[in-house]
């Protein structure tokens, strides 16, 4: 194996690269905002005062009080009989209503409030969000001076810092430890405001519900303990005696997933109910009835007696309507439908409206609303008013379905121009690395490694005519000028890299005369390439990507299974004797033999998903798991530090059991809660330790020789001894936040990786002639299949309701998004990060001796920022980069924001994940690295 130079700082330019156009994809496919392009002015605000001549009075205020009960994370089968007695009895009208993704709080409450549907990639803006709305319903009653009070979620008070004439907002509403005191308060201020009987509008929005599935799921029995006080809190407002007038809404801004998270599309998470409480109760309807959540804005509006909000596209609820007069009820009708209308006329031009069938409809509605005004304003209220009033009503309710349709279908928009850009840097740096690791003896013929000055300054200008040209012909749209003069350095290096990649591609295919055809420097196994292309081209699926799990299982046991298979036979051929029944059975029990430790991980995986739910074998499982992370850290570490990694340990099952988790010692609750902080502590303590033990083992020894005095020695490896002290002390971390069931995932991680390692050694020996490089390329390729499967097992998916959120607040007593955002990465990407450095420590530490290979110079662990680290990368990101362009092709697909979407933004966040490890990485090589 030859010399060459670390590689390290060209990969981490290409990752770069790649992160920015990724980026700028996402601004593409995702904008910012749904209505930053249409012309919301041009729509009338005021209520139409005429119909064909007839005078029409917009309808008083229904109700003198309103409350809207806003429960967060209330599934539609939460409330039940049994579960909240008083408001599932009393309720005059149970219906549902339906949840667009993505669901999260702050989208919830812009389409409650505006009555539009919100952005996808508000999902990502959920947390710190402080976008301040232009209008909603709030702006209107504001307008008219109109008092409004609030308890309860910030969010509320980051989309509307003025809207509110009083607010008591909790400041930790991500602290999702905080199961009562949040809740209780948003309770006292709701005593406190049906004595005062002064407002139009009380919110109130209960978080506990929600960070109660956040810790500890769905089944959680504090579950039930939390409906009954969302029950009492209803029956404090039905039973107060200074209401004779008023209506309460009973309903949740999403729903709960399985798990107890949120953020999908599954029915549990995007069905909440509507409860709708009154002193005036009419007949239920029969059945429960399914409506928008968009639809609550106009509904809210119209029995408020203010003007629809702008952006509204929603429909009205009609058994909301039910405290109306026949005249106001028709007025509310035509008021909706007539808004909707102006809104198409604007979104799709008058001709193509007045040409449309929803438009006569709307015809024909107006026309009988007249005919019925006349006789009703008589005092006619004969057979034939009934059946203009139910032929007017329907045909408006109609029109308004069928232009919400429209309207939702139209929020779709793509800026071309970004995602052509964003997919043009990506593509370009993945196949740039790709071709730069496969024809790793040939980058200098290539010249893709250096930096051509006069082929920049070319492709600088370029970029200028192209941005220009751009922005002239509307296809690249910016809010300022800097933005779009700072697009010409990303679209400059799209181009260079564009026609490096084509330059490479023309001398490969078409080599000059009288040289010879370039031939790959690294083997390219037809297994391996097999299993990666599967998985890559299983990405074009819906099915294959919801239930992505099953691949990744399927995929990487038959790529052991096979190795092992192919070791096997290589040795039955090198061992040259004759194949009779003795002899194939001896070979095939030894390649079993030494695979036994990955079929007992296999088995340990198994059991554990069915083991951990019974409490006192969950304590055992454990203790086992933490002993034999330790067993398996020690490898890694002197005496001092071992013991520093012992007591870590300890110090995690011992938190996990003041949690209640596991078996403990007995405590009174208010010890355990006292003993919380100062366990935390010594664990942190004693991960410093481990971190300082090995970072002095790590630093230049003195040893003393009488003949040649004191003179200082270099440890064998000081990089080596670096990383190992940080693998150390991230796997103690992780120990620390993974959920009770999942730590055993941290020491079968590394056996089964161990275990992989040595089959591709065997593998690779068992060769007639040995290839150091396929041995990396085998091992490279196992560690991310390894990684993805235990990815999986933690039970990750790419549902964003799976993500476990209780990590990031362990030790925290109010909500730090940083700290929050870190505990939260390292937990959900365990699998992913230690895999990798695994095998960078697994490559410095090994020099193949114990496998047979004496004779390898230069040494083999020079591989490891030579090869494994780009060909590595240049493995995340390819996949990344081909689901990017099957997004382009899916955009209009019908689960292109349930299923593809969120993988889109999990595939972006791994490429990110891996950048931020590798830079750590990198910055150790450049500042550590001699002669590993």
């Amino acid at each position: 194996m030859e010399h060459h130079k670390s590689r390290m700082g060209y990969t981490l330019c290409m990752l770069t690269l790649f992160i920015c156009g990724a980026v700028l994809f996402l601004i593409g496919f995702f904008p910012a905002s749904y209505s930053a392009s249409e012309e919301e002015k041009s729509i009338p605000n005021d209520r139409p005062t005429t119909l064909h001549g007839v005078k029409l009075e917009p309808p008083p205020t229904s109700y003198d009080s309103l409350i809207l009960f806003l429960v967060d994370a209330l599934r539609e089968d939460f409330p039940s009989a049994t579960s909240m007695p008083v408001a599932f009895s009393r309720a005059c009208e149970k219906l549902t209503l339906h949840v667009d993704i993505p669901t999260v709080t702050m989208p919830r409450l812009k389409s409650i409030t505006t009555g539009t549907l919100s952005n996808f990639i508000d999902i990502a803006l959920n947390v710190g969000h402080t976008e301040q709305l232009e209008d909603s319903l709030l702006h209107r009653l504001k307008q008219r001076k109109r008092v409004v009070s609030f308890a309860g979620d910030h969010t509320w008070i980051n989309l509307f810092p003025s809207e509110f004439t009083r607010h008591a907002e909790n400041n930790d509403s991500f602290f999702v430890n905080d199961f009562y005191e949040g809740d209780r308060n948003v309770t006292k201020v709701l005593e406190s405001e049906l004595e005062m009987n002064d407002w139009s509008l009380l919110i109130l929005h209960y978080l506990g519900l929600d960070h109660i599935g956040h810790v500890e799921g769905n089944a959680s029995p504090k579950v039930q303990h939390k409906l009954k006080e969302m029950d009492e809190a209803v029956q404090k407002i039905l039973d107060h005696r200074n209401f004779p007038n008023y209506l309460v809404l009973l309903t949740g801004d999403h729903g709960m997933a399985e798990g107890g998270g949120h953020g999908g599309n599954t029915p549990a998470e995007t069905l909440v109910p509507l409860y709708l409480y009154s002193k005036n109760c009419s007949r239920p309807s029969a059945g429960t009835k399914r409506y928008n959540q968009i639809d609550l804005a106009p509904t809210l509006a119209v029995l408020l007696s203010v003007e629809i909000p702008s952006l509204s596209i929603g429909c009205l609820i009609p058994e909301m309507l039910q405290s109306l007069s026949l005249e106001h009820e028709m007025y509310a009708y035509f008021y909706n439908a007539h808004h909707l209308l102006n809104k198409a006329r604007v979104k799709f031009g008058h001709e193509i409206v007045r040409r449309s069938d929803y438009y006569t409809w709307y015809q024909n509605a107006t026309l009988l609303h007249r005919q019925l005004l006349l006789p009703l304003r008589d005092g006619d209220g004969s057979g034939t008013s009934q059946v203009l009033y139910q032929n007017a009503k329907l045909n408006y309710i109609r029109v308004a379905r069928v232009i919400s349709g429209l309207l939702s279908e139209s929020l779709v928009k793509f800026d071309y121009g970004f995602i052509v850009l964003g997919l043009s840097l990506t593509t370009a740096t993945s196949l740039h690395i790709v071709l730069s690791v496969l024809f790793l003896d040939q980058t200098e013929q290539l010249q893709l490694d250096s930096l051509k000055a006069g082929q920049l300054l070319i492709c600088l200008a370029v970029a200028a005519l192209v941005n220009v040209a751009s922005h002239v012909f509307d296809i690249i749209f910016t809010s300022s000028l800097l933005y779009g003069i700072l697009l010409v350095v990303p679209l400059a290096l799209s181009i260079y890299l564009a026609f490096d990649v084509a330059q490479a591609l023309l001398k490969i295919a078409l080599p000059p005369v009288y040289t010879r055809r370039l031939r790959l420097s690294i083997p390219l196994p037809l297994p391996l390439l097999i299993c990666f292309a599967i998985r890559t081209f299983t990405l074009g699926s819906s099915s294959f990507i919801e239930f992505e799990y099953k691949t990744w299982y399927y995929l990487g046991n038959t790529l052991i299974l096979l190795t092992a298979l192919r070791t096997l036979r290589r040795r039955i051929t090198k061992a040259n004797v004759e194949l009779d029944g003795r002899h194939l059975h001896k070979i095939a029990s030894a390649c079993l033999w030494q695979q036994r430790k990955i079929f007992v991980v296999l088995i340990l995986l198994t059991l554990m998903r069915y083991l951990h739910r019974f409490h006192a074998i969950r304590s055992t499982l454990m203790l086992f798991s933490l002993m034999l992370l330790w067993a398996r850290l020690r490898k890694f570490a002197q005496l001092p530090q071992t013991c520093a990694s012992a007591a870590a340990c300890f110090v995690v099952y011992c938190y996990r059991g003041l949690n209640g988790q596991v078996q403990f010692f007995e405590l009174p609750s208010y010890l355990t809660s006292r003993f919380m902080v100062p366990t935390l502590v010594i664990f942190w303590c004693c991960l410093a330790l481990v971190l300082v033990l090995g970072y002095r083992a790590a630093l230049p020894q003195i040893c003393s020789d009488k003949s040649f005095g004191e003179m200082p020695m270099p440890p064998k490896s000081v990089l080596l001894q670096l990383l190992q002290a940080n693998l150390t002390s991230s796997l103690l971390l992780a120990a620390l936040l993974q959920k009770v069931q999942n730590i055993i995932l941290l020491p079968t991680l590394l056996i089964a990786l161990d275990e992989t390692y040595k089959l591709c050694d065997a593998f690779g020996t068992s060769a007639r002639k040995f290839s150091v490089r396929l041995v990396h390329v085998y091992k490279i390729i196992m560690t991310i299949f390894v990684a993805r499967m235990f990815y999986f097992y933690q039970g990750n998916s790419n549902s964003l309701s799976t993500i476990d959120l209780t990590p990031g607040y362990i030790g925290q007593t109010s909500y730090n998004p940083a700290i929050v955002g870190l505990f939260v990465t390292l937990n959900t990407y365990s699998a992913e990060i230690h895999s990798f450095l695994y095998l960078i420590v697994h490559t410095l530490r090994s020099d193949l001796r114990s496998v047979g290979i004496m004779q390898l110079q230069p040494p083999y662990s020079i591989a490891a920022d030579s090869l494994i680290a780009p060909l590595y990368a240049s493995l995340v990101m390819l996949p990344a980069a081909f689901y990017l362009c099957l997004m382009v092709g899916f955009r209009y697909h019908l689960f292109i924001y349930s299923v593809f979407s969120p993988k889109v933004l999990y595939d972006c966040y791994t490429v990110l994940v891996f950048y931020f490890v590798f830079l750590i990485t990198s910055l150790y090589f450049k500042l550590f690295k001699r002669d590993a």
